[in-house]
């Protein structure tokens, strides 16, 4: 590695097929189910009504 190069190896997650490693979540995805579209409980998610998108209902206030 040269002085001028920057070390990048660890701003990665070490697995990218893990969804528990994300740092940060695509924004594209519904930021309740993260993608899901359901709820852990089984239940359709109510931002994204199931289509695991995010949509305008979501973001900030």
């Amino acid at each position: 590695m040269n002085e001028h190069d920057i070390d990048d190896r660890d701003l990665t997650p070490a697995d990218p097929a893990d969804r528990a490693s994300l740092q940060h979540p695509d924004p594209a995805l519904c930021p309740e189910c993260l993608g899901a579209g359901a709820l852990a409980s089984g239940e359709t998610c109510p931002v994204c009504e199931g289509t695991g998108k995010a949509t305008s209902r979501t973001g900030g206030g």
